[in-house]
């Protein structure tokens, strides 16, 4: 990755490269102390300093106004929404560059932690939010939702109201759900094979363990083979690099050929953890082959590196991988199929991914909690592919379509991604395409935003992570 940066005295870029999905990272986490650190810096240094860094950095500086009056933005968040219009318009930038706190991030990339319910929703193609995990020792796992369960009604304190009235007006399911915060009180009316529950939940600091311990990690049955290993990761964090080193260590042990990496709700990461599975995949390459290359703007092209292989004492060396991903399959783990597109032969089931092959660094600034989350680079591939804004299923020579089964549990061989994925594994050459051309939608955002929900005012976990809860 490239090397530890540093600006102006002023502001400080922070010595890791994130790739984030949906335009997020961190938690809603942090403490108390983040609006007296906000107090103190005042609304026209915030802007100023918006504006000298992205004019310095960001990637699409071409696209970037070539007039600006910061006083004409009541605040920092509109002054970068302004900057990065033109991007976002052309599909470069949905949201991708953001302001969030260093607290709040740093819990979520260093501990895994973000305050909330404990629970990830999609809505489906008519407004219904549904679950797609739960966390294991959340207010959700103790009050027994699990994947599959409908909420139907919330109830605020008022009342139940049904969730097609809290959403008639644009709302998502994540604003009816309430901020992020520690005491937060919600009622769910949930609907399960027919039956109607209701459950009460009270929000607070939820720790989510990368590779899940219930359904994480397993080895599949596949005739005519020694098993499939399957991995499902659910974030690109720093404890996730024991739990991957672990998972791979015994599926060398097993001398496993094949693979099915679940990445289906995975928004992204660190960069390292992304560069860390395509070592635990890469067990045949040598140390001259490239991973990915970092570009940047041709003013700091300076900074262009090129990322190789590195195999490590667990590394396995796959006939094939197929990958499962959906809308909300991005960044890191879109660079992860790229990376891996040249040198195995490789599949995607199930949606097409969200299309984001750029990444942001960190900016923050001195005396103060913001930290500017700024598109700076893209990473394309040793055959130099990038550019994958549409989603990387038109990229991917086998790229199929298979369902999200909610009333199967992740990881079972029943569940549609896993049952199509066991199918090709088997040499099984034949499927439906997997539809591609999202490119209008994903560039308003409608697509993401009606599949993956999050609030008006997301905290930093909801910027990494859609749907969180």
């Amino acid at each position: 990755m490239p090397s530890p940066i540093r600006l102006s005295s002023l502001y400080t870029l922070t010595a890791c490269a994130l790739l984030v999905g949906m335009a997020g990272c961190g938690s809603g986490g942090g403490g108390g102390d983040d609006g007296d650190a906000l107090a103190s810096c005042g609304e026209s240094s915030r802007k100023q300093f918006v504006l000298d860094v992205t004019r310095e950095w960001y990637l699409f500086d071409d696209l970037l106004p070539t007039s600006v009056n910061t006083a004409d933005f009541a605040d920092a968040e509109a002054l970068l929404d302004y900057l990065t219009a033109t991007a976002r318009d052309q599909g470069k930038d949905r949201y991708f560059s953001y302001l969030t706190t260093r607290a709040a991030e740093q819990s979520l990339l260093d501990e895994g932690e973000f305050i909330g319910f404990g629970f990830r929703t999609r809505t489906d193609p008519v407004n219904r939010p549904m679950i797609l995990e739960v966390f294991e020792a959340s207010p959700a796992s103790e009050a027994g939702m699990r994947r599959g369960d409908e909420i139907v009604a919330v109830d605020s304190g008022s009342g139940y109201v049904d969730v097609s009235v809290l959403l008639a007006d644009g709302s998502t399911i994540s604003d009816a759900l309430g901020p992020a915060e520690i005491g937060v009180r919600r009622g769910l009316r949930l609907l399960r094979d027919g039956i109607t529950r209701e459950v009460t939940l009270v929000k607070r600091t939820v720790t989510i363990d990368p590779v899940s311990d219930v359904y994480g990690v397993s080895v599949l049955p596949l005739a005519g083979t020694t098993g499939v290993g399957y991995l499902n990761l659910r974030t690109y964090i720093t404890t996730a690099d024991p739990q991957l080193r672990a998972a791979f260590a015994q599926f060398r042990a097993l001398n496993l050929d094949y693979f099915i990496v679940d990445l289906r709700y995975n928004g992204g990461g660190l960069v390292s953890i992304s560069e860390l599975i395509n070592n635990l995949l890469g067990d045949a390459r040598s140390q001259s082959d490239v991973q990915f290359r970092y570009v940047h703007n041709t003013r700091k092209s300076g900074e262009n590196s090129t990322i190789r292989f590195n195999p490590t004492p667990q590394s396995v060396q796959p006939v094939r991988i197929a990958f499962l991903t959906t809308g909300g399959t991005a960044s890191a783990s879109e660079m992860n199929i790229n990376s891996m597109l040249p040198w195995v032969e490789i599949a995607m089931f199930g949606d097409d991914t969200l299309g984001k092959p750029v990444g942001q660094y960190a900016f923050d600034l001195p005396g103060c909690q913001d930290r500017l989350r700024l598109v700076t680079f893209k990473t394309v591939n040793a055959l130099g592919q990038g550019d994958y804004y549409d989603g990387l299923a038109a990229l991917v020579p086998t790229a199929c379509a298979a369902t999200d089964t909610l009333d199967q549990p992740l990881g079972s061989t029943s569940e549609g991604m896993v049952s199509a994925a066991l199918s090709w594994l088997g040499g099984n050459s034949t499927c439906d395409p997997m539809a591609t051309g999202l490119a209008r939608a994903k560039a308003s955002g409608t697509e993401f935003a009606q599949r993956y929900p999050r609030p008006r005012h997301p905290s930093a976990a909801q910027w990494w992570l859609p749907g969180l809860e």
